[in-house]
């Protein structure tokens, strides 16, 4: 009898973990060349599509200059306060980038260039804030090559600060994926920025490209690109269990190549809630 009921307790168990594995399988549909969803606290990729697909970064690359600003600042060598000088190099002539207007000759801080760079996706805080860490443009996209190749993004290659399109500048969404996880555990007074929902600067105001800021998940960021080369694409950021007394949960959706803007927004928020909605002991099984 004992046996009788241990052999049907196994099946029932059996049954159960099919369901959930099965349940766990079940990812959404998304429009998109290529994504990947990662546990944050692990670098754990949970899904993916063709991860290593060699594509146009676009402004995603300005997540690379945010964590070489910071990391700039975590040694000692710039703070946030500090004042810089714009450059003539610096300034966007051409009305298709965006930008937060700055002036030739004027001083604003790094504090504020960052504000500009993740919230507004301004180009020319992108060019100053390069010429700030290295002291020129060539510098800069040199070392961002050599930090690239530290933190593991073998199959990415830099070649501005923005994320302009030229054929020698390009990511995958595994590299961009790990560079998202880095910079939310390295630095993750990122968010402090990423989840700003505008940004006003003298008198210019944008209000922040990442749509799901202002959905009901609890997305803190991180960074929008656009350019035509590189499609509609979004590296998003979500938290779960946000109480102190309880272990936060981080995910994060990198999309590459969708269709349209919705499309790109529409495939963020699926993989997020895909993520959240799995058993956590079958995580380990992606």
């Amino acid at each position: 009898m004992y046996d009788g009921f241990m052999e049907c307790l196994r099946g029932l168990l059996l049954l159960l973990v099919c369901f959930l594995y099965l349940k766990a399988q079940a990812l959404p549909s998304v429009k998109a060349l290529s994504w990947v969803l990662l546990d944050a606290s692990s670098g754990q990729i949970l899904a993916e599509l063709n991860k290593d697909q060699r594509l146009p970064p676009a402004s995603l690359t300005k997540v690379m200059t945010a964590y070489m600003v910071f990391s700039e600042i975590r040694e000692g060598r710039l703070s946030r306060m500090d004042r810089v000088k714009v450059s003539e190099q610096a300034i966007i002539r051409r009305p298709e980038e965006s930008s937060m207007y700055l002036r030739v000759g004027e001083f604003v801080t790094v504090e504020e260039l960052l504000r500009g760079l993740i919230v507004a996706s301004a180009n020319d805080a992108a060019l100053v804030l390069a010429e700030v860490v290295s002291g020129s443009q060539k510098a800069f996209t040199e070392q961002m090559n050599k930090t690239a190749q530290k933190l593991g993004m073998t199959q990415s290659l830099f070649a501005n600060s923005s994320g302009l399109y030229t054929e020698k500048h390009y990511s995958t969404a595994k590299d961009l994926g790990l560079l998202a996880v880095r910079i939310s555990q390295e630095f993750p007074e990122y968010f402090e920025y990423s989840s700003s929902k505008e940004l006003t600067f003298r008198d210019f105001h944008k209000k922040n490209t990442n749509d799901l800021l202002f959905s009901k998940l609890p997305v803190d960021g991180m960074k929008t690109g656009h350019i035509k080369a590189a499609g509609w694409c979004v590296m998003v950021s979500a938290r779960k269990n946000k109480r102190p007394d309880k272990k936060s949960e981080r995910y994060i959706a990198v999309v590459l190549g969708a269709p349209s803007n919705q499309d790109r927004f529409v495939a963020g928020r699926a993989l997020l809630e895909f993520a959240f909605s799995q058993p956590s002991t079958f995580k380990e099984s992606f």
